[in-house]
């Protein structure tokens, strides 16, 4: 079974090609099929034409939106698990479901995949509900696309398959401002890995990006706007384009990290990453990986959950009046109501009556004096 992966962004856009120029794998002479090795650079799966007609179309209508590789590694991967678990049952993606027999067994083994871990999986039980609840929504993309092309003539089956209750940011949690301005300057920076983290901290914090957008960045991403910089986020989530104006302290922290690494002309570096690997092997000098960022996030902040800080942003934003929508703005959120929930949660440990409760049932510290 092929592995589950989740979608985050990066640009693919280059690595298209015309499969008309693409070298054939395999030939069979007698079925006309032909197979080619995936355009997508990284993607391990083979397409077999023209088998895979419908799937390749709709990869490329989907993926192509968003130029997002993992997007479409995650689509990929899902669509062919999910077959090779109804082949392995004698079934198929794209086959009549009229009979009722048919369908209710295609649902149930379809059910069972979904809510089955991938076998090269590390981790044990069930999956969560949103891994569950996205594998359908991407099956039903497909069928979705399929039924509007008019390349399959059946209703959407994947509705017919109940999606499981999801708590909205129910492990939500943030750190409170006094708390996180201690940590902050607990690091050291008089060293460049104090220097660079103390600058991917502060921009996390000051701009609420997911960790994804922040590894992705490059030099290129920042430009000059007086004595201050300004950040480009080319693909931020859905493939937006997001543009932050950073404030002066933010900006002279990013610019003097930048310096000792690259040098005064740090500017002039283009495509060089932001945050750069300061290891003594042979990942020097490289992008940092996700990996790298959560164990940075857990040396200096105490948790490896990288989201910490887009939470601890958005929840000081409310505690100083910004309004939901503002917010909603802050955080690249489509709805606003996405938003209302978001921080809903991250208010829930708050107690607005602790002080009076104290004083009407005399709690109070005990005496240092025992």
């Amino acid at each position: 079974m092929h592995t589950h992966q989740s979608a985050t962004h990066q640009d693919h856009h280059s690595d298209r090609a015309d499969t008309a120029h693409l070298p054939i794998l395999q030939s069979q002479a007698l079925t006309g099929e032909q197979v080619f090795q995936c355009i997508v650079t990284g993607c391990p799966h083979l397409v077999h034409l023209p088998e895979d007609g419908i799937l390749v179309a709709w990869l490329d209508a989907k993926t192509g939106k968003s130029h997002s590789r993992k997007t479409h590694l995650a689509y990929h991967s899902t669509a062919l698990s999910c077959r090779d678990a109804l082949r392995a049952q004698g079934y198929d993606l794209f086959m009549d479901l009229s009979e009722r027999g048919t369908r209710a067994h295609w649902l149930l083994i379809v059910q069972r995949w979904a809510g089955e871990r991938a076998a090269t999986s590390t981790r044990a039980g069930a999956p969560a509900n949103s891994t569950y609840n996205q594998r359908l929504a991407i099956l039903s993309s497909l069928f979705v696309y399929a039924h509007r092309q008019q390349l399959y003539q059946g209703d959407n089956p994947i509705e017919l398959l109940e999606r499981r209750k999801v708590y909205d940011y129910a492990s939500a949690e943030a750190i409170e401002p006094l708390d996180m301005r201690k940590l902050l300057a607990a690091i050291d920076r008089t060293t460049i890995s104090g220097l660079r983290d103390y600058a991917l901290l502060s921009l996390a914090l000051h701009t609420g990006q997911r960790v994804q957008v922040l590894a992705d960045m490059r030099v290129g991403h920042l430009t000059r706007a007086g004595a201050a910089l300004r950040v480009t986020f080319p693909r931020a989530k859905g493939g937006k384009r997001s543009t932050r104006q950073l404030g002066e302290e933010t900006s002279a922290a990013l610019i003097t990290y930048l310096e000792q690494v690259y040098g005064t002309g740090w500017a002039a570096q283009g495509e060089a990453p932001v945050w750069m690997s300061l290891s003594r092997n042979q990942s020097r000098g490289q992008s940092l990986s996700l990996q790298a960022l959560e164990q940075i996030c857990a040396r200096r902040l105490g948790t490896s959950k990288f989201h910490v800080t887009r939470h601890t942003a958005a929840k000081t934003l409310d505690q100083l009046g910004v309004s939901a929508s503002e917010i909603q703005e802050f955080l690249d959120h489509e709805s606003l109501a996405t938003t209302g929930r978001y921080l809903k949660v991250l208010k829930r440990a708050e107690h607005k009556y602790s002080r009076d409760l104290e004083q009407i049932f005399g709690i109070e510290a005990p005496s240092s004096s025992f």
